[in-house]
């Protein structure tokens, strides 16, 4: 995934008006505030999550599963219920291999 940094803050447009005519210094009102950030992040104004640890992860999966399962279709339902146990295991490598760091 390729991320990109867009800057937030007040725009300046030049609309051609001279700012000498109208008695004002260049950046007299401007506010300078801008800063940089991941514009995916900023446009879905993601936060950063506390860490689980495996124990806590478990439990919010087997809570997300039970609330999933009457959502889904039956043959989703097997399917879902075949490949969750293997996903599962592969996040919580995941989150050990976080948690060794």
């Amino acid at each position: 995934m390729v991320l990109t940094e867009m800057d937030t803050g007040p725009r300046t447009q030049d609309i051609g008006a001279n700012p000498s005519s109208e008695g004002c210094e260049d950046n007299e009102g401007a506010d300078d505030q801008a800063q940089k950030v991941v514009d995916i992040v900023d446009t879905f104004r993601l936060q950063e999550q506390p860490p689980f640890d495996n124990k806590q992860f478990v439990v919010y999966i087997k809570k997300y599963i039970k609330l999933l399962m009457p959502k889904l279709e039956a043959k989703k339902q097997e399917h879902f219920k075949k490949n969750i146990e293997a996903v599962t295991k592969f996040l919580l490598s995941k989150l050990s291999e976080e948690h060794a760091r």
